[in-house]
């Protein structure tokens, strides 16, 4: 008489853990990334441009093996081996830091953003496994906004756990203050290992043989996601969120930098903590995404509800329009930064779903991989236009108006190549 509810608490206590799994792997992943970038501070040494360049990096060149792998083999086996990984890595970076040693401690990074590149589609691609598709619509807006969360501790944390500890130990004491944290990150991987292993296994639904072309399959990948109409238009709008999320956040930043000058001689405490007020000022657009991801979740628990990317695309052209009139550090200008983020996360949630739910069961991790190419590239491509408007003097006041006008341009788009499918 009880199989049915035992069968369920079994499917959501393993969602939970995957949840968990995948939170700690992006906590992990942005926190020792602004660790170095910190250490770089101390050294003055700008890292954060080829940092940023490395997380991206990984996926541009080997999201088909990525993909392949996730559909060829078991996906759970696959994130276990990615899981210990992350323990090995965070092992060397440690060891790096209390060695003095930059470069180690990058080198082990660069691993990392390999290893969360085929982390993705193995993580990804168990939602559906896991959930079914009734319950996806919850599951992946779940995922998708502990996952931001995860990000926005890690980025805040790791400012703020080196800002502490320096003022503490002293200024002296940069490669310390930032080896601790990472060696504590290496504990609470090791935890997140076991509980890795209490994930069901599932049959790999592909048979495709290794081919060496999966070194350069990219443009295959995109093919295959392209002549799909209902894949491509979803991932557009994905591609879209990245893409405007890469600008909000580099945009916030410009705003901060501009609202608080320090001078070139200034102290490495003083620039430590102008950027660790930057990444507050990100905070609040972060509040706003993950309220908003949640709330998009409840709503698509029981069916994907594409109306709710629609209103939010609407959201996201007003709150571009309201922060490029808006006074800088006025309530108005941070509530407009909070609503931006909410409704840009309720854009997304549905999208996610609605692209995992129509992926063939056999080439989801291929859509995945490809989808994750495509958001790279976008979200690149928001780097080079934020830096060209920002080197030609543009305001960040007329960049949010930009993009209110392309965020109306693609919230038309999903709206009138979506609405049949409700």
């Amino acid at each position: 008489m009880n199989t049915l509810p035992d069968k369920q608490k079994n499917i959501w206590r393993s969602f939970w853990s995957l949840t968990v799994i995948q939170s700690m792997n992006s906590l992990n992943e942005k926190g020792v990334q602004f660790l170095l970038i910190a250490l770089g501070i101390w050294m003055s040494q700008k890292l954060q441009y080829p940092l940023s360049v490395l997380i991206v990096l990984p996926f541009v060149l080997f999201s088909p093996l990525g993909g392949w792998l996730a559909d060829r083999y078991c996906k759970t086996r696959l994130l276990q081996a990615m899981v210990l990984l992350q323990v090995v890595v965070l092992t060397g970076m440690t060891a790096g830091l209390f060695m003095h040693s930059l470069w180690l401690a990058v080198g082990f990074f660069t691993v990392f953003c390999v290893q969360a590149m085929f982390f993705s589609p193995a993580k990804k691609g168990l939602v559906k496994d896991i959930v079914g598709s009734e319950n996806i619509g919850f599951a992946s807006g779940i995922l998708e906004i502990s996952s931001m969360l995860a990000l926005l501790i890690g980025q805040i944390g790791a400012l703020s756990l080196v800002y502490v500890l320096l003022t503490q130990w002293g200024p002296e004491s940069g490669y310390e203050a930032a080896a601790w944290p990472c060696a504590f990150a290496t504990i609470g991987a090791g935890i997140v290992f076991l509980l890795s292993l209490t994930i069901p296994r599932y049959q790999p639904q592909s048979t495709k043989p290794f081919q060496w072309s999966l070194l350069w399959q990219h443009f295959a990948q995109l093919k295959m996601l392209w002549r799909n109409k209902v894949l491509r238009n979803c991932e557009i709008g994905i591609g879209y969120f990245w893409f405007i999320a890469g600008m909000m956040m580099l945009i916030a930043l410009q705003m901060a930098e501009e609202a608080n000058t320090v001078s070139e001689q200034a102290a490495f405490m003083e620039v430590l903590a102008q950027q660790k007020d930057s990444a507050l000022l990100i905070a609040w657009i972060s509040g706003g995404s993950i309220l908003g991801g949640i709330i998009a979740s409840v709503v698509c628990a029981k069916r994907i509800r594409i109306w709710v990317a629609n209103v939010g695309g609407v959201g996201m052209t007003l709150g571009c329009i309201l922060l490029a009139v808006a006074p800088y550090g006025s309530l108005l200008f941070l509530m407009s930064l909070a609503f931006t983020g909410f409704v840009a996360a309720g854009y997304l949630v549905p999208l996610n779903a609605l692209l995992q739910d129509k992926a063939d069961n056999d080439k989801r991790g291929d859509v995945i991989a490809a989808g994750n190419l495509v958001d790279c590239f976008l979200g690149m491509l928001s780097v080079g236009v934020q830096f060209i408007l920002c080197e030609c003097g543009v305001s960040p006041s007329v960049q949010c108006a930009l993009l209110a006008a392309t965020s109306a341009v693609v919230a038309l788009f999903i709206y009138v190549n979506t609405k049949k499918i409700n």
